[in-house]
């Protein structure tokens, strides 16, 4: 609950501050943003180099690694669904629409992971470079469907330091990634 009431609070302060981003995701945040059983964030770059500001003054090598990190960003939408467990109906078409904004034809499916009754799905998006300019991670439980986007220059590697370092309802799911991955995860504080 407590971390709900972060997310609406952070979605409120940033209303002002969004971005026009170049997501799939936006037509489903207009779409879902004003209905009662979904949540929505949205923080801009602008955001992210507020949040470096506010950490400039500190000089550790987390806070410095995480600086990194975050300067190569350009924004983060989530978007939850609370599954209304009387009608299953909505949920299934709710998370077909939401699959259908990442076509395998453009987005790369990097792993699947299933949890129990929650199914995670990782995918990302490549530029014209090859870098990773966009992960996606969608995930389907008992109780809640999401899907989030994480844009800008990309490193798998730094992806659940971010989740961590950002405390946001959804991005716990990238840690997922790092369980799979071949270096051991970062020391926890």
């Amino acid at each position: 609950m407590k971390t709900r009431i972060i997310t609406l609070l952070f979605a409120a302060f940033l209303m002002p501050l969004l971005m026009h981003a170049q997501s799939p995701l936006d037509k489903v945040f207009a779409k879902y943003a004003d209905q009662d059983k979904f949540t929505t964030v949205s923080i801009s770059k602008e955001m992210f180099t507020n949040i470096l500001a506010m950490a400039a003054s500190s000089n550790d090598s987390s806070s410095r690694e995480i600086k990194g990190i975050m300067d190569k960003l350009t924004g983060l939408k989530v978007i939850t669904y609370n599954i209304d467990t009387t009608d299953y109906a909505k949920a299934v078409s709710i998370y077909n629409e939401w699959a259908g904004l990442f076509p395998a034809s453009t987005y790369k499916e990097l792993m699947a992971v299933t949890e129990g009754r929650d199914n995670y799905k990782f995918m990302t998006k490549q530029d014209a470079e090859g870098k990773i300019s966009e992960m996606v991670m969608l995930m389907k439980g008992k109780k809640e469907l999401l899907v989030l986007s994480l844009t800008g220059v990309i490193d798998i590697s730094n992806v659940s330091k971010i989740s961590r370092s950002m405390g946001i309802h959804g991005m716990e799911g990238f840690q997922h990634m790092h369980k799979n991955n071949q270096a051991p995860p970062p020391a926890k504080k």
